[in-house]
């Protein structure tokens, strides 16, 4: 780092830079939205706007890798303008949503993409890259292509949802045919492409799940009971086999068991490329919590025990567990999800805007994780696994400038009408939660400000992610 005098578009001062190799009093100058320099505390002068950032810890903009914008009550679009302000409010400044046409889950992707470019062109506060859910032989056979003329380098292949399930969700499930087959291609096409797996049996679940219902069981624990961990565990270690076989590039999403560490960890040994992601409530919730959540936290995967989370929560410090994405999703009214009984409740939860929060709170706050080790997770580890490091994701001279500025000391009662979700609940609602962002800055302009959005819809882009090839 270096002092300078600079007439920059903005100067960021008297914060402490967090980055995954330590805290640093730093001073940061961006202009035409890109970052100019990071120079030494106090060292940067002029500068036609400044921001004082004294107390506050200054992260990298937040990435959630893992996003639904496209289920149930609203469509994509109107999702996009409504749940990035829930981003914006917790210091999100990149998303990857997936693509998926509820109401025809085979369409061309090359058909849908045009329309789902607009929409975050128009409507988003923050920026986005694409993933796409993979259903269909064609599909399979379409991703090089839309892989080079569109720049979506990331794909979902469910080995779940099957049968009433799908039905839910508008979503097609692989067979493990065409999953090996999505494997091959994305090892082909090359980096950064990579395959998602959603990773249950469903041949164990579904006769689970009619026989607790037989039996009268409603609670939250009954929703895990019916799909245990053996469900999960038998997919994850089928995908990662698939993976080492094809030598192609997995990404778990929401890895929710926490012997799945271990084998990440081993696999990656020998020489697998595997990655594993997690979510907060999978680290701060389990199934035994009926009492504080209940049906709200109806999810796929379930919430396991207390042990499982603190082998993630391990995972993440260790570095084994290398991503934490929200898996934000269910923008429906709170009746909507609740519906009657655990068993016809909607799966999933709004979380974007959660994301930072909760891992202050009861992760850095509870001595679980350091700050150093959260801009790891959330920041660089994110944009590096989806091809867009370094300009998302660091604090470095050309990076864009992103930045969530945070008082740790900060507390407030989680409300959905701070949170500004479509959905008039969240999973968190009524929790006491200590330290937020106070400023959420998206390529040098301000979106949100001690919860008030500040920017107008269509500030966002989109970020297409080409094969290196």
């Amino acid at each position: 780092m270096k002092g300078s005098s600079v007439a920059d578009d903005l100067i960021i001062h008297g914060g402490r830079v967090v980055f995954p190799e330590g805290i640093i009093p730093a001073d940061i100058a961006v202009s035409g939205g890109v970052i100019t320099a990071v120079a030494a505390a106090g060292s940067l002068t002029g500068g036609r706007r400044r921001i004082d950032a004294t107390g506050l810890h200054v992260f990298p903009g937040i990435i959630d890798p893992h996003v639904h914008l496209q289920t149930f009550a609203d469509p994509f679009d109107v999702n996009v303008l409504t749940e990035t302000r829930n981003a914006a409010i917790g210091g999100v400044t990149t998303m990857i949503p997936m693509l998926l046409n509820r109401e025809d889950a085979s369409l061309s992707f090359l058909e849908y993409f045009p329309w789902a470019r607009q929409a975050v062109e128009e409507k988003s506060l923050i920026d986005s890259a694409f993933s796409a859910v993979v259903g269909t032989s064609g599909q399979i056979d379409e991703l090089p292509q839309f892989a080079n003329e569109c720049g979506v380098c990331s794909y979902k292949f469910y080995m779940a949802y099957t049968q009433d399930e799908a039905a839910v969700f508008g979503i097609i499930a692989v067979d493990d045919a065409q999953f090996l087959r999505g494997l091959e291609t994305v090892r082909d096409i090359g980096w950064p492409a990579r395959a998602m797996v959603h990773a249950e049996n469903m041949s164990i679940i579904h006769p689970l799940k009619a026989k607790y219902i037989a039996d009268g069981r409603r609670d939250l624990r009954a929703w895990t009971d019916a799909r245990p961990d053996v469900a999960e565990e038998e997919a994850t270690r089928r995908a990662i086999w698939y993976t080492k076989e094809t030598g192609s590039r997995l990404y778990i999403v929401h890895m929710t068991i926490g012997r799945g560490v271990e084998w990440v960890r081993q696999a990656r040994a020998d020489g697998v490329d595997v990655i594993a992601e997690t979510c907060p409530h999978y680290l701060v919730l389990t199934k035994d919590d009926d009492d504080k959540v209940g049906r709200l936290a109806k999810v796929n995967p379930p919430l396991r025990d207390a042990h499982s989370a603190e082998l993630l929560w391990a995972g993440l410090r260790s570095g084994d567990v290398t991503c934490l994405g929200s898996d934000h999703s269910t923008v429906v009214p709170k009746p909507d999800k609740l519906k009657e009984s655990i068993w016809d409740a909607v799966p999933g939860f709004p979380g974007m805007g959660m994301l930072l929060p909760i891992m202050l709170s009861e992760g850095y706050h509870k001595g679980r994780i350091s700050l150093e080790q959260l801009s790891a997770v959330l920041t660089r580890n994110n944009a590096q696994t989806y091809g867009l490091y370094p300009r998302k994701g660091a604090i470095m001279v050309g990076s864009d400038a992103d930045f969530a500025l945070v008082d740790l000391d900060e507390e407030r009662e989680v409300t959905p009408e701070y949170m500004r979700s479509a959905a008039d609940w969240g999973l968190y609602d009524g929790w006491k939660v200590q330290g937020w962002p106070v400023m959420t800055i998206v390529r040098g302009e301000t979106v949100m400000e001690h919860g008030q959005i500040t920017a107008d819809p269509g500030h966002g882009s989109y970020l297409p992610r080409y094969p290196a090839g």
